[in-house]
């Protein structure tokens, strides 16, 4: 029953513009020592980002938004398990993985979705590509 009122409890996004928008069932952050894995919510592209807001009305408040800029997702892929090192549990989903390599953060985000994975991973990697194409002239 948590799955019909999730989405409802999705925030919206932040401005009208945004295109690009997906639901998610979690969000996986990884730094290779540290992984955390947060409910779920709407991730958005919005001024050259990855935008995460999480789910409103979740009993489990753990982690808040996040975002990371699009010049920094250095490789995408996409894959069905996870193991977290730290307590070996293990998350069997669709997840589709962005690495992200900044200045001082090498990190792995992860998005749990349940729709078809396939049209969402081509989506992020057009987006992806285009703002390369776009930054490199």
């Amino acid at each position: 029953m948590g799955c019909i009122f999730g989405r409802h409890c999705d925030p919206g996004v932040p401005d009208p513009s945004v295109r690009h928008r997906w639901h998610v069932d979690g969000l996986i952050l990884d730094d290779g020592t540290h992984s955390e894995i947060r409910r779920g919510g709407l991730v958005y592209i919005q001024d050259e980002a990855v935008c995460y807001r999480p789910r409103r009305f979740d009993c489990s408040r753990h982690g808040g938004a996040y975002s990371v800029d699009i010049v920094n997702i250095q490789n995408t892929s996409k894959g069905k398990t996870y193991t977290d090192e730290q307590n070996r549990r293990q998350i069997k989903r669709n997840i589709i993985w962005l690495e992200i390599h900044a200045s001082d953060v090498n990190q792995t985000m992860g998005l749990l979705t349940t729709g078809d994975i396939d049209k969402v991973y081509k989506e992020i990697c057009d987006i992806i590509s285009k703002h390369r194409q776009k930054a490199q002239k």
